[in-house]
């Protein structure tokens, strides 16, 4: 009975190892990579093909297909990761871009060397639960070496095939995904540059250039220039700034720094600000205008007195 045991192990693990594959039409294959040999706790990498390595001259390696990873049974919890590839490598350069669909972490391009050659790779999702179903490749692909190898490095904390496994690096994506399409719709959030969104429905990590963004907003502050919005004396708003080092209403630099910029209700704070700005012109432009008025009228008084001064100067000479 033990025999039979060990038998069956040594067989699941030659399975585990070795990449059943099917080839349909050229290099078209449909192939079984198999699980990562350990079960849970697993950190892996599949091996998609032998890539160049700086200096020497490689044929052609290609994966261009879809890889699967599934768990799932009455007593097992349910994932699915889905990666799309298209990765090339020969003579001096290498291209390659994935896109995936995933119900945990995303899948990664790395280059790691394996047996001393140069490997174009996928890090495998890692959660805690193991994919019990394995993983499976259907597309084109050709390497001079391994091809749709799945290794581990990390199990339950440490590393191992460390003999055969070394210098795992990211690689960044070379090649431009463009989609011609009338129109994209998302229902979920979307990331570009990252996976983290903080609870943000769109989030980049990067520059973003456009030629116009409309921002929907309610309450734009025209209630301003009402007649019962109540307008701050000039001297209470000199108070806060020298307390606060900020305009009332405005956020400072530290919040500003910890949360962000909000586009739509800076906007609205600003034009806020601008419609006060302008009743304090216009009261200002009042008070100027009063004071020309007054200062007018006391010249003009000054000149009348000037001529009545001076005509009772010239009558006093007369009667000298």
């Amino acid at each position: 009975m033990k025999k039979i045991l060990l038998s069956i192990f040594i067989l699941v693990l030659f399975l585990n190892a070795k990449a059943q594959v099917t080839t349909l039409a050229g290099d078209y294959k449909i192939i079984d990579i198999g699980g990562n040999g350990y079960g849970d706790y697993t950190h892996s990498l599949i091996l998609l093909h032998q890539m160049y390595n700086g200096a020497t001259p490689i044929d052609h390696n290609y994966a261009i297909g879809t890889i699967t990873a599934m768990r799932g049974t009455a007593s097992a919890g349910n994932r699915i990761n889905v990666v799309n590839i298209n990765t090339s490598s020969a003579y001096l350069s290498t291209s390659a871009t994935i896109n995936s669909y995933d119900d945990n972490v995303s899948w990664s391009l790395k280059t790691c060397l394996y047996n001393g050659n140069m490997y174009l790779a996928v890090d495998i999702p890692y959660s805690v639960a193991y994919h019990n179903w394995g993983f499976k490749f259907s597309g084109a692909t050709s390497s001079t070496g391994e091809n749709m190898k799945c290794v581990s490095y990390l199990v339950n904390g440490l590393p191992v095939n460390q003999s055969v496994l070394s210098n795992i690096q990211n690689f960044n994506p070379t090649m431009i995904e463009t989609h011609v399409a009338a129109g994209v719709y998302v229902t979920g959030v979307l990331g570009i540059g990252t996976s983290d969104t903080h609870g943000y429905q769109f989030a980049v990590n990067g520059n973003i250039h456009s030629k116009q963004v409309n921002v929907d907003l309610t309450n734009w502050p025209d209630y301003v220039f009402k007649k019962d919005y109540s307008l701050k004396p000039l001297s209470e708003v000199k108070t806060y700034i020298d307390q606060n080092q900020h305009l009332p209403g405005i956020p400072s630099a530290q919040q500003i720094t910890k949360d962000g910029l909000n586009l739509g209700e800076m906007n609205q704070l600003l034009m806020k600000k601008v419609e006060e700005l302008t009743l304090y012109l216009i009261e200002k432009d009042k008070e100027m205008k009063e004071e020309h008025l007054s200062n007018k009228s006391q010249q003009e008084e000054i000149t009348a007195l000037k001529q009545q001064v001076q005509l009772l100067i010239k009558n006093a000479n007369k009667k000298l």
